[in-house]
């Protein structure tokens, strides 16, 4: 598990001796020092052998997801296996190399080669990573944009490995934006060359004059081809915010009949769950509304779900309604498979929000874990502008099943509450199912040519059997 180079790892064959102490301290250091270099994936979620929630458990899925990770040819990574002298003065012996910038290659007898200008060397180890070519998905399930910033960039990531000319095709549709008039539809092929993981592209976003609710647009990536497969995201999506007076952001602006959205912007549910229940939540209450709701093939199809649609009715007074989805098991180790949700067609007055799709991840019990669930915030910064709310993303990862809660907070640093932002606090809850969710936080304009300011958001206190992950605090900076 300790970081070579940036194609792999040397993978740690059992054997029948233990190290001694000096090896043991030599592997604890490397450990320690690369252990935190990534979030997100879980080494549970990629080795049927990692226990889900061990100490090691976030180090072994990040450098998996990272394509350094390999592995044995059977899929398993071994966690409790030893390391010898031997062992670890290849790994030592690498390691300098990617200091010093030597190359480390792979050849097609899959023998690692250590060389530079001035020497080299070499040994024999195999290379065996679950895919060699790696998955493709969407850096968050998320996006935000200003009207006025012209364009947005668009990153998608390469994980779980880096051989091989690969690509992915990436196209963009109309949520509650209209294309040509609030963004450019765009549509393409990604081509990701041999060692490389991530890729990237530009939707144009038009600035008009007209007042108007924040609106969304579509993100989907598919079709890939060299052997690369879909993770998860695989679709997401853009928040376009409007910069004109009385934007979808102020409180004045409100529906009272209602602007519908998802509960949560990603769900997860095992395969072997049954069903998975998806709210709609409804601001503003008066009248009676309805809208219509879909669940599409994302990479799951009809082996791993039943496809489904209908309408939410909403009578006066109904904040909130919900369906249900029927997921089917199989014996297949083919990895975590996404569904696509969708509400449109709302009546009676009332609008979509920014939350009009969502996703769902079917989790592959064959290779996964599933329990309450490890809560963490999606980045470690943020940068916000001055006047346009700032959207923290919450995750909730290794499992979604049951009830949990955090409380979050914002902290003063250079950046005051009341003159910078506004204080937010309060308790999130996830349902049974959601995954991801969002807190939003206001931050105020002012005639001053201040300085970059920060502050800083923090959850804690996790009840339900969920606990926290290392990243529970954020800074914010306002640009």
């Amino acid at each position: 598990m300790i970081i070579l180079h940036n194609r792999g790892i040397f993978p740690l064959p059992p054997i029948m001796n233990k190290p001694n102490a000096a090896s043991l301290i030599v592997f604890g250091f490397s450990l320690g020092l690369f252990a935190s270099a990534n979030a997100g994936t879980l080494g549970s979620s990629a080795f049927p052998d990692v226990p889900g929630g061990t100490y090691y458990d976030g180090a072994v899925g990040d450098m998996y997801a990272a394509g350094i990770i390999t592995g044995y040819s059977d899929g398993k990574f071994g966690p409790n296996d030893y390391v010898t002298r031997g062992q670890v003065a290849v790994m030592m012996q690498r390691f300098k190399a990617h200091l010093t910038g030597q190359n480390i290659a792979v050849s097609s007898s899959s023998r690692r080669t250590v060389s530079s200008s001035s020497s080299s060397s070499s040994s024999s180890v195999s290379s065996t990573a679950a895919n060699p070519a790696g998955s493709f998905r969407f850096t968050t399930g998320s996006y935000k944009a200003d009207e006025d910033k012209g364009e947005v960039l668009i990153n998608i990531i390469r994980y779980g490995g880096n051989t091989g000319v690969v690509s992915v095709e990436y196209e963009t549709s109309n949520g509650t934006a209209d294309a040509g008039s609030d963004y450019n539809s765009v549509s393409g092929k990604m081509t990701i060359p041999d060692g490389k993981t991530t890729g990237s592209f530009i939707i144009p976003i038009t600035d008009d004059n007209e007042a108007e609710d924040n609106e969304s647009v579509t993100l989907r990536i598919k079709n890939p081809t060299g052997g690369a497969l879909l993770g998860s995201p695989a679709v997401a999506t853009l928040t376009i915010v409007d910069n004109d007076t009385g934007d979808g952001s102020s409180a004045n602006d409100v529906n009272s009949n209602g602007v519908f959205e998802f509960s949560a912007s990603e769900y997860e549910v095992i395969e072997d769950g049954d069903t998975i229940t998806i709210t709609v939540e409804r601001t503003g209450t008066s009248g009676s509304t309805s809208v219509k709701y879909e669940a599409t093939n994302g990479s799951a199809d009809s082996e791993y779900y039943n496809t489904t649609s209908g309408t939410l009715e909403f009578p006066a007074g109904t904040a909130k309604q919900s369906f249900d989805i029927t997921i089917k098991d199989n014996n297949k180790t083919n990895g975590n498979k996404t569904v696509d949700l969708k509400i449109s067609n709302p009546t009676g007055g009332a609008e979509l929000g920014s939350l009009s799709t969502a996703n769902l991840v079917i989790v592959d019990n064959e290779v996964s874990t599933f329990g309450n669930g490890n809560i963490k915030i999606m980045s470690d910064e943020y940068s916000a502008s001055e006047g346009v709310p700032i959207r923290i993303v919450i995750d909730r990862i290794r499992g979604a099943d049951g009830e949990v809660s955090i409380d979050y907070k914002t902290i003063n640093a250079l950046a005051k509450s009341d003159s910078d932002y506004t204080e937010t606090s309060g308790t999130l809850i996830f349902r049974d199912g959601e995954s991801q969710k969002s807190i939003e936080i206001p931050i105020l304009s002012d005639t001053f040519n201040d300085p970059r300011e920060t502050f800083w958001f923090e959850i804690s206190n996790p009840t339900g059997g969920a606990t926290l992950d290392a990243v529970k605090k954020t800074t914010i900076t306002i640009q």
